[in-house]
């Protein structure tokens, strides 16, 4: 039961706190095992999770909106744990 138990967290993004509950090193080990980085110089396997979980939660119709959402302002890229907005 307590593991479950989370506490309200004010400071974080709604979206950092969903993408807090996939843990990091499972992520990792996963991307690892199935080399889905190999060919990627820039936009790596986390940065298209963290677009496209944030294109559903915010009902984006293409990748310019979800540019534009995210490329708001460079603390909440920060927030994200992105290096660079997705550009369209």
């Amino acid at each position: 039961m307590g593991l479950f138990r989370r506490n309200k967290n004010n400071n974080k993004p709604v979206i950092r706190q969903i993408l807090d509950l996939i843990p990091r090193w499972l992520f990792e080990s996963c991307t690892n095992t199935y080399k889905t980085d190999k060919g990627c110089s820039k936009y790596k396997t986390y940065d298209q999770l963290v677009a496209l979980t944030f294109g559903q939660l915010n009902k984006c119709q293409s990748l310019n909106d979800i540019s534009a959402g995210i490329g708001v302002s460079e603390i909440f890229i920060k927030d994200l744990d992105l290096t660079q907005s997705p550009a369209r």
